[in-house]
């Protein structure tokens, strides 16, 4: 673990860093590469879905309905120098019935994605969410958006530092923590102490294909 990371909110600059974090990590996830799965053909399609995003999350974080937490470790290059290595975006308590669970609209125009995949994808998990977690947690909850680590900084700590920050916010404002998990995400949020309450499936129809995807949910405190 990176002794030496640091926490700080996002702002306008690091937009850049963040899609560079993104481009890199997401991929490794198969529920991502699921939705585009022609993400290395069409690279700059998806880098530009990609940066968009990370706009709008500090859009949204500027007019409080999200934030958006950055892991900071000293450069390879220069140790005197912090760098960007993970990210975390958190639905606030309160604000995400009225912006949903920050997936992006489906985009017909877009080369690296399979549309009807994606669409599925966002279906499926806004029924989940509202079965398992809305009905339950209602305005209460601490919704984890997004969870990425830079590939060369995996195993060093950020994305625990990241949970940890949301589960002791979570804790302070009596609300509870609540996402929807990736396979390697999971391992992480189980010894973090996050239970599994249901799951989503995602699938098209006429497809043998399909996605698993856990709800979990920590609180109670």
């Amino acid at each position: 673990m990176e002794s030496t990371l640091t926490l700080r909110l996002a702002n306008e600059g690091d937009i850049d860093a963040m899609t560079t974090i993104t481009t890199t990590a997401y991929p490794l996830d198969a529920q991502w590469r699921y939705r585009f799965p022609k993400l290395n053909v069409y690279s700059d399609d998806h880098h530009d879905f990609l940066r968009s995003r990370q706009a709008a999350h500090i859009a949204n974080a500027m007019r409080g309905t999200q934030v958006v937490m950055l892991a900071e470790a000293p450069s390879n290059q220069n140790p005197s120098v912090k760098k960007v290595v993970a990210l975390s975006v958190w639905q606030l308590p309160g604000t995400y019935m009225k912006e949903g669970n920050g997936s992006p609209k489906v985009q017909n125009q877009r080369r690296d994605a399979d549309i009807p995949r994606m669409q599925a994808f966002k279906k499926s998990l806004g029924e989940a969410k509202e079965i398992l977690l809305d009905r339950i947690y209602g305005e209460n909850q601490l919704f984890l958006l997004s969870l990425a680590t830079h590939p060369d900084h995996h195993r060093r700590g950020a994305g625990t530092m990241l949970c940890r920050w949301g589960m002791a916010k979570a804790r302070e404002e009596g609300s509870t923590v609540t996402l929807f998990a990736s396979v390697i995400g999971k391992m992480l949020y189980e010894k973090l102490g996050f239970k599994q309450v249901g799951m989503a499936h995602v699938q098209v129809d006429g497809e043998e294909e399909g996605l698993d995807i856990p709800a979990m949910v920590a609180g109670s405190w």
